[in-house]
């Protein structure tokens, strides 16, 4: 308890400088349409890709699972780009973004889970990372068939950022279907945590399989493509949060680590943000600072793991 006291307390000093600091001042009109949905981006983005992390890390057993690196935000923002060129003739372009995202990500995280079950770590992670690139490519070449008029607002969707989360009823509605989907997971913890020891010996503890890795695959697939519809892809936030939650808290299980994971995960995409607005000289993706750190961090798991492995 004490120690999300502290990560909780650590959040709200992050959340007030990133309202209350920038080069406009206190200026009122800049504060409720600009910065405060930016923060709001980041807290629900970095809450909603922190669990989704400690959710795949845990239903796949692969402590290098993240939405990111496992190619599930790529699939996400193409099947989201061809929901969008499909769709645009219809009058609806932002309900299909966002619908093809969360298809995208319901697809490739159901594919990989299950190539989780039949492969070893390393093929489930060089699959996910070879899926990543591929979709990636195939994106840049549907880019061709907008028109150049409109690159500008899918371009800011690609990159990631949180200045590109909706202000008002859009905004405050993601972000409350951010806390339904943690909520659900949340009640629903210690039957996902179980899946950690493997299908046979979930069920030997009395769980049903079934439900809770179905609802494992869902939470994880919605969270990662809410994050895509409405900020882009934004990388090793899934990683590094419940791993840092997991040493800050001292234990490993879904269930006693998914309230630290959330807020973990919102400090740290706010704290990447910060570093985007006020370090930097000009606006940048916020996945310049998450990789720079994000990416040592991932060989240093790697090296972790197979030092443990022995291999």
């Amino acid at each position: 308890m004490r120690h999300a006291c502290v990560v909780l307390g650590a959040l709200a000093a992050l959340s007030l400088a990133e309202i209350l600091t920038g080069p406009a001042g206190l200026d009122l009109s800049v504060l409720e349409p600009v910065r405060l949905p930016r923060v709001l981006g980041a807290l629900t983005a970095g809450a909603l890709l922190g669990v989704s992390g400690l959710v795949l890390q845990t239903l796949w057993r692969n402590p290098l699972a993240d939405p990111y690196i496992m190619g599930v935000c790529s699939v996400s923002i193409l099947s989201a780009l061809c929901f969008y060129l499909a769709w645009r003739a219809w009058g609806a372009p932002y309900v299909g973004y966002a619908a093809g995202a969360l298809l995208g990500a319901a697809a490739s995280t159901a594919a990989l889970t299950w190539l989780a079950r039949r492969a070893d770590l390393l093929v489930v992670l060089l699959t996910g990372v070879l899926l990543s690139f591929a979709a990636h490519s195939v994106t840049q070449l549907l880019l061709l068939a907008l028109p150049p008029e409109e690159l500008g607002f899918i371009y800011l969707g690609l990159q990631g950022s949180f200045a590109a989360y909706p202000s008002g009823p859009v905004g405050y509605a993601a972000a409350a279907a951010a806390i339904a989907v943690i909520l659900a997971i949340y009640l629903n913890a210690r039957h996902v945590a179980a899946l950690v020891h493997g299908e046979e010996a979930a069920a030997g503890l009395g769980v049903d399989v079934r439900r809770a890795a179905a609802l494992a695959v869902g939470a994880a697939a919605v969270a990662a493509g809410l994050v895509v519809a409405l900020v882009g892809p934004v990388g090793f936030v899934g990683l590094m949060a419940p791993h840092m939650a997991r040493w800050i808290s001292g234990r490993q299980r879904v269930d006693a680590t998914l309230a630290v994971t959330a807020m973990t995960g919102a400090a740290t995409a706010l704290a990447a943000d910060a570093v985007v607005r006020l370090a930097l000289p000009r606006e940048v993706p916020v996945n310049v600072p998450l990789s720079l750190v994000g990416a040592p961090a991932a060989v240093l798991l790697m090296w972790r793991y197979r030092h443990a492995r022995g291999v």
